[in-house]
């Protein structure tokens, strides 16, 4: 089984990137997979921080001047390339560059995200992951604007493609800004690590998020998902509680899921639930406990043949990894794991059965899944 949930450092940051004025390099940070500032023939040094690069201020308002040069058509000599040909004025407009500049080659770290707003509602917003240190930027070119010229840029791997109509209007509300490149505060953030990473931990918050693929989710439908999802949460705190009093779990088989469920008495357990309306649609839980995590784990192999997944539980030859947090010496990782398969020790062989069936008929019925995937070899 893959967990396939991401661990987000603390240091972790979010950056709005505006993709030139008037979106116009949008679709070469789509076809690149790449973001640059509106600075043809910077020529920066590689491997220099930001801060050390010698004569920025020129270099800055030579390529300035060179991008006007190009979107006027080439109107008038071609700019020179001499820096002491430059005089700088450190105008509002120019500091706002500079600070765009220190913000792509400076404060944006390698495993940053991006997002990268498109002009219209009905288009997609880019959410990215930078795939190298501010150092480490590459050359590109951008011929349909600024010929051959050499732009320095970041490599980004694209996440995820919602359309900017869908955001949350909270969200949508911080795009418009003077500053080209800013950094999205905190309050904001758990929408985008939802849509880049479906699953994801941080700190002590843990995130799930469920797919619904069929326009179809009756009251029987949400009823056997609450009882999923409460039955874990349940179970979860018969676990940790009896882990902090050093005692040895006992099984529930002998209950019936309702009485599981009535066990679930702390409210820490318990996950928030927000349901996107558009159907299809996803279900997104968050807890300050590890439920959701386990949740998907649990669903993963609930769609399996009860009795095989019963049995390789009970021999041990269940393999668990999370191929978005490869670390084996994550604590999140083995914590999440051991918890998925002590679950179902805990629930025994009748209650297991009984929720497998339960979770194919959400399948079957929504399409229901997770980021969590399992598999019999």
């Amino acid at each position: 089984m893959d967990l396939r949930f991401r661990v987000i450092s603390p240091s972790q940051r979010i950056y709005i990137v505006f993709p030139g004025q008037g979106y116009f390099l949008y679709d070469q940070f789509v076809t690149q997979g790449r973001i640059f500032p509106e600075l043809p023939a910077l020529d920066l040094l590689p491997g220099k921080p930001i801060e050390q690069q010698p004569d920025l201020e020129k270099r800055v308002a030579r390529s300035r001047r060179i991008a006007n040069w190009y979107a006027s058509k080439k109107e008038g000599d071609r700019p020179s390339r001499i820096l002491s040909d430059y005089h700088v004025r450190r105008t509002r407009a120019f500091s706002q560059v500079m600070g765009v500049l220190t913000g792509f080659f400076g404060r944006a770290k390698r495993g940053d995200l991006v997002i990268v707003p498109p002009a219209s509602v009905f288009e997609r917003v880019l959410i990215g992951e930078l795939l190298d240190d501010p150092t480490e930027f590459d050359l590109t070119t951008v011929p349909d604007f600024w010929d051959n010229e050499k732009v320095p840029s970041r490599k980004a791997r694209w996440l995820a493609y919602p359309l900017r109509g869908e955001l949350s209007l909270d969200l949508q509300q911080r795009f418009p800004s003077p500053n080209a490149f800013r950094e999205l505060d905190r309050q904001a953030r758990a929408e985008i690590y939802s849509l880049a990473y479906g699953s994801y931990s941080i700190e002590d918050s843990f995130t799930s998020k469920f797919d619904v693929t069929s326009a179809d989710f009756s009251v029987r439908d949400d009823y056997h998902l609450q009882q999923f999802f409460n039955v874990v949460a349940a179970i979860s705190q018969q676990i940790e509680a009896k882990r902090a009093n050093d005692l040895a779990t006992t099984s529930l088989n002998a209950k019936s899921l309702d009485e599981i469920i009535d066990l679930l008495t702390n409210d820490a357990y318990v996950p928030g639930l927000s349901v996107n309306i558009n159907s299809p649609g996803s279900l997104v839980l968050s807890c300050a406990k590890v439920v959701p995590l386990v949740a998907a784990g649990v669903l993963a192999l609930s769609v399996l043949d009860a009795d095989d997944t019963w049995k390789a539980v009970a021999q041990g030859s269940v393999v668990i990894q999370n191929s978005e947090t490869p670390d084996p010496n994550n604590k999140c990782n083995a914590q999440v794991s051991a918890e998925v398969l002590e679950q179902l020790k805990l629930m025994g062989i009748e209650r297991w059965k009984e929720l497998c069936k339960k979770a194919l008929q959400l399948l079957t019925s929504t399409g229901l899944n997770g980021k969590s995937k399992a598999n019999k070899k």
